[in-house]
């Protein structure tokens, strides 16, 4: 298999919504009363939501992540506002974020202004078109083409004063409609041309007379990934010319019903000169007088394809558009022929009079009139090579275990070159997880910065590397430990929703309501607790591996202090564990139900007694008293001898080196959660398809088995071994007409479910797909599409059992079904980073340090990483070359329509061995809407409107 085939690009989004400010609102409503949610969307798929606030400047302050399976053009998030009475969401804005300029606002808090939700704000997709000039007399020409006399239902020739692009969209006023060959107007004078091709643009020979006697003829074949209306998606297409006279000949074609993915395939041909005269003709005409006309003044200038939904009795809706130059020799000779385009909005001469949208190079965008809202994003995309491209790097890291002093490994090394900590450990604990050094590494590292140590109460309080290796070994090797521990407690919160407020001055109540939270709190508090007692035997062994060693490094360091072995474990188990978790159990995946404002602080308040209990353990904070007033009776109810005994009870169970057995084989044999949740699941043994036999389910998948119920916590229908899973497959869209469908083939029948969105199919793909692979009865094919009406859709077989026509994908990763593990994309993060500090790198090699041993050592290291970067470097510049070498565009990969149509031209030209360039182009905006900036750039396409920026 080719390299260029197993390069695979993985991209992972962070994103953290704050604040907005100086929201506009519904007319007829209260400020004070405006209810406010964000959505967050790749392209207009929502992945994820906000809490709704109810304020006129709300925070939402939660953060959201997850990877992106798919290509995407922009980054949404769109702000609505709720109406409880008419139970239908406004729009307030959206921001929408070019997905190459992502990077630009990594790492920072930035203030958005919000532009208007409008249908030309929302144009998503791609069009595929063929363009061919044909002779008039020439009838051979269209055997490339297939026969269009029943693809199109209506040909209207508008006159200059009719604007069919309006918001309130209908089929346009026909004016004059016939067969194909009747409206084809031919020249008296009949000219033998001869058309050049050079790569895939045409090269068209210009004389007056020939462009008298020349047609063009449009294919639109398919589209793809196009917007949906209400949910909806019956689209349909126009296909208008425009004429330098002003005049338009507008075509359309039949609607297509239900699908995104429409198919086309109707061929519609324009004269290249318009013969009637003047610029109010409709039509012929048998006016026998005379009009003066400059010369190519009646010239084809241009052919507009647009997309539109139809909404039947209602008011059509604008998807999207193409504007393909056509005037001259020059722009018709750089049309490619055949080519993918985006469809992008409408330039602003051509949007409804109505609408709101932000033209491109006016200071509305700027004026905040909308309102503003404060994000921090984190975005990162990797090429991730095979694993064996990786072997000299991944070496020199696990050398770090064994390299003396550990201050001149590559590990501390990289902690100490990368500002940000926690970016560096994530992924050298998930390598050296994988490796099975975890437990070595951080002996070593802690060992090390503990001897630095003169007060025992400061160990690992600071952020440093260890500490963020610990954070993130605890949450990878952890994660199932705690949700055993804590999720039914975090479950029945969320379902009682019992006030716990015993601030004073946060509710205006009686004395007697105060005692009853603080009943409430202290129960659930007791809960938790007991929970978290009786886990310890459930405790990752890899975990207690690495409390054990932190607990004999600080007794080495510290023998007078009788404490320290306690207080070094339950600062990370109960001060950076369970008190986290507690407090945002969104981020530890302990639910994905919503938060009010009253279960916030209910968490709040537990987290903080729960980290006090951890804190009992030290005779300082035992006799410290509460921080707040309000909290003291909570305290005196926990500061207890019995609990210090059972915290340390607990520490001693989870820092012990060896175990009993009994309790790790029962532990082994335990099934792990993996992943749950809400799908859709299509009713099994129906014999008739259709939305209504698709079902909401609450699905659960195991270390054992899948099964599937009508709600959380309800008795299972289904339980299915994961043994007899066969295969788990994406399914295309005409099965169904839905997207984000997969299937699971069994033993005895499949099973089709359909996910909310994107990111929640590639999670729950990736896991069932790990359990076919290592599945004896794995299938080696399947069908990609449903068995329906007796038949597979996808290759027409009409047996039910008859193997698959499609090859099962191969899944070329080492991931671990629990954890989930990739080390070849955890090295690619590494040299991102290292190539990414390069320059503090080098200021190591600058700095006049004392010549010794360890000092050179370190340089050796530091030598050695440098080497192997740029390597790694290297290949990636190769495969970077090999990519833009054959890259072709206006291919489905890289259509046309974001700025890149002349690096196409360019790169045509270069592989043709041609230098014509392309021809510069004026700063007019009679058919173009640009910017004077992207005319200098000499794109003379034109862009989506300043959709990117703000």
């Amino acid at each position: 298999m080719k390299m260029e085939q197993l390069v695979r690009t993985e991209e992972f989004l962070r994103i953290k919504i704050g604040e907005a400010k100086n929201l506009t609102g519904r007319a007829n409503t209260s400020s004070n009363t405006k209810d406010v949610y964000c959505t967050v969307a790749l392209d207009q798929e929502e992945i994820c939501r906000t809490q709704t606030q109810r304020n006129q400047a709300p925070f939402f302050g939660e953060e959201f992540s997850f990877e992106i399976p798919r290509k995407f053009r922009y980054l949404s998030v769109y702000v609505l506002e709720r109406d409880r009475h008419l139970k239908q969401d406004k729009a307030i804005g959206k921001i929408a974020i070019r997905r190459g300029d992502l990077h630009l606002y990594n790492h920072k808090d930035h203030w958005f202004p919000l532009r208007q939700v409008d249908d030309d704000s929302e144009c998503q997709g791609m069009a595929q078109i063929e363009v061919k000039i044909i002779d008039s007399d020439d009838d051979h020409s269209k055997e490339n083409f297939k026969s269009t006399s029943n693809n199109y239902t209506t040909t209207t020739i508008l006159s200059p004063a009719t604007n069919h692009q309006t918001s309130n969209h209908k089929a346009p006023k026909l004016l004059h409609s016939t067969h194909t060959s009747s409206l084809v107007q031919r020249s008296s004078s009949q000219q033998d041309v001869s058309l050049k091709q050079q790569g895939n643009f045409l090269r068209v020979p210009y004389t007056n007379s020939f462009h008298q006697n020349q047609r063009i003829q449009v294919r639109l074949k398919a589209c793809s990934d196009l917007t949906k209306k209400n949910n909806q998606c019956d689209p349909y297409a126009t296909i208008t010319a425009h004429y330098t006279n002003k005049r338009k000949i507008t075509r359309r074609t039949k609607v297509r019903k239900k699908t995104i993915h429409p198919t086309f395939d109707e061929v519609v041909e324009f004269n290249l000169y318009d013969f009637t005269h003047g610029s109010g003709s409709h039509g012929t005409s048998d006016s026998k007088i005379y009009t003066v006309t400059p010369f190519g003044g009646n010239d084809l200038c241009e052919i507009v394809v647009q997309l539109w939904h139809s909404a039947g009795m209602a008011e059509d809706n604008f998807l999207g558009e193409v504007r393909l130059p056509a005037r001259g020799k020059q722009e018709l000779q750089y049309l490619q022929q055949s080519a993918w385009y985006f469809l992008l909005p409408r330039s602003s001469q051509s949007r409804p009079a109505k609408s709101c949208a932000t033209p491109p190079g006016t200071r509305l965008s700027c004026e905040n009139s909308l309102g503003s809202l404060r994000l921090k994003l984190h975005y990162q995309a990797d090429h991730v090579f095979p694993l064996a491209n990786y072997d000299q790097l991944l070496n020199l890291l696990i050398q770090s275990v064994e390299q003396r002093p550990i201050t001149t490994s590559a590990v501390y090394l990289l902690g100490e070159m990368v500002a940000n900590k926690q970016e560096i450990a994530q992924p050298l604990v998930r390598l050296f997880t994988h490796n099975k050094r975890i437990v070595d590494i951080i002996q070593r590292l802690a060992e090390y910065e503990i001897c630095k140590l003169t007060d025992p109460t400061t160990i690992f309080r600071g952020n440093t590397l260890v500490s963020k290796m610990m954070d993130e070994a605890m949450k990878l090797s952890g994660l199932h430990y705690l949700h055993s521990t804590l999720r039914p407690i975090v479950e029945l919160i969320l379902h009682e929703k019992k006030c716990c407020e015993i601030d004073p001055a946060r509710i205006n109540r009686e004395k007697t309501s105060i005692e009853q939270n603080l009943n409430n709190l202290h129960d659930y508090v007791e809960k938790v607790f007991d929970a978290i007692i009786r886990s310890a035997n459930k405790c990752p062994r890899v975990l207690c591996d690495i409390f054990y060693n932190m607990r004999e490094s600080a007794t080495k360091y510290f023998p007078q202090n009788k404490e320290v072995r306690y207080s070094v474990v339950s600062g990370f188990i109960f001060l950076r564990f369970f008190a986290p978790a507690i407090l945002g159990p969104k981020l530890f995946d302990l639910t994905a139900e919503p938060l009010d404002s009253q279960t916030n602080r209910t968490l709040t308040l537990i987290s903080k007694t729960i980290q006090s209990l951890g804190n009992l353990v030290s005779s300082r904070s035992a006799q410290q008293h509460a921080k707040e007033e309000f909290t003291v009776e909570l305290y005196k109810k926990f500061c207890t001898e019995k609990h210090v005994e059972a915290v340390k009870r607990f520490l001693d169970v989870i820092s012990c080196s060896i175990k009993d057995s009994r309790d790790v084989e029962s532990c082994g044999h335990e099934p792990i959660l993996l992943k749950d949740g809400m799908m859709t699941k299509h009713a099994q043994n129906r014999k008739r398809f259709g939305r209504r036999n698709f079902k909401q389910r609450y699905f659960r998948l195991t270390t054992h088995t899948l099964s599937y119920a009508k709600a959380k916590g309800k008795r299972p229908i289904c339980d299915i071994p994961l043994t007899e899973l066969v295969a788990v497959e994406r399914l295309e869209e005409k099965s169904f007409k839905l997207q984000n469908i997969f299937r699971i083939t069994r033993k005895d029948r499949p099973l089709y479910i359909q996910t909310a969105n994107c990111v929640e199919e590639k999670k729950w793909v990736d896991l069932l797909s790990k359990i076919c692979e290592n599945n004896k009865r794995r299938l080696d094919t399947f069908h990609p599409c449903a068995f329906i009406n007796g038949e597979w859709t996808c290759c027409n077989e009409r047996d039910q059992n008859a193997n698959g026509c499609r090859a099962v994908d191969e899944t070329p990763l080492e991931v671990d079904l629990v954890t989930q593990l990739d080390p070849a994309r955890d090295l690619q993060r590494l040299h991102s980073l290292i190539i990414g500090n390069m320059n503090v790198m080098t200021k190591f090699f600058d700095t006049n340090m004392p010549k010794n041993e360890e000092t050179e050592l370190t340089r050796q290291t530091l030598r050695r990483l440098s080497e192997e970067a740029h390597k790694l470097d290297q290949i990636q510049r190769n495969h970077r070359n090999k990519q833009l070498k054959d890259l072709k565009v206006g291919s489905k990969q890289e259509p046309i329509g974001d700025d890149n149509y002349i690096r196409g031209v360019s790169s045509s030209n270069l592989n043709s061995g041609s230098s014509t360039t392309p021809r510069p182009v004026t700063t007019t905006n009679q058919h173009f809407d640009l910017p004077p900036t992207l005319f200098q750039r000499g794109h003379f396409l034109r862009n989506s409107d300043g959709f990117s920026h703000f």
